[in-house]
């Protein structure tokens, strides 16, 4: 997620967006890293601890993505709608969707591991605020366009079934041949 901030911010450098001198405020990244990771250990407990598996057991892990990313979504709008405009928290509602798809892909490829979950979660939120001068030019639409690349790129090699069974692993074979190729090791 710190990637995708800059990234985001040199896109917006790109397209000539009237930014401020950045100024990060790295003494305050330790307080967010502990108010933000208690924040996302409790929400975190709900979505991946006590709603994700339950829902992959009847629908793909996309599926439980959208359903657990439309929820959550929808839990921020009030808060977001106090401070920010409707297209900004447009943007944050689909950003939400997007960045629930990469949580549960870690938890997934984490053995199910509700602290991976807490801890990305932790860091977006972390990221978020320390772009440059607290957050205050950070923009959705950027970063979700950054982050549907990853999620497009994570869904063709992992696979929407389960977004947990890497599509390009070579798997030896115990009769001498390599898996996917044909082709004997002994030629």
């Amino acid at each position: 997620m710190p990637l995708v901030m800059v990234l985001s911010y040199g896109v917006m450098l790109l397209l000539r967006r009237p930014l401020p001198e950045p100024y990060i405020p790295f003494l305050m990244i330790p307080i967010f890293f502990v108010v933000f990771f208690l924040a996302a250990v409790g929400e975190e407990v709900g979505w991946m601890g006590y709603a994700a598996l339950p829902l992959q057991e009847r629908w793909s892990a996309f599926t439980t993505d959208l359903i657990l990313g439309a929820v959550w979504a929808i839990w921020h709008i009030i808060p977001e709608l106090s401070a920010n405009t409707p297209a900004w928290v447009a943007g944050q509602f689909f950003s939400t969707i997007v960045l629930r798809i990469l949580i549960v892909w870690l938890y997934n490829n984490t053995g199910k591991s509700v602290l991976a979950a807490i801890l990305f979660h932790d860091i977006v939120n972390v990221s978020e605020f320390s772009f440059p001068n607290y957050g205050s030019h950070y923009d959705p639409l950027i970063s979700d366009a950054i982050m549907v690349v990853i999620v497009v790129i994570v869904t063709l090699f992992w696979g929407p079934e389960t977004l947990a069974r890497y599509r390009y692993v070579r798997v030896p074979q115990s009769d001498g041949q390599s898996a996917g190729t044909g082709e004997s090791k002994h030629q």
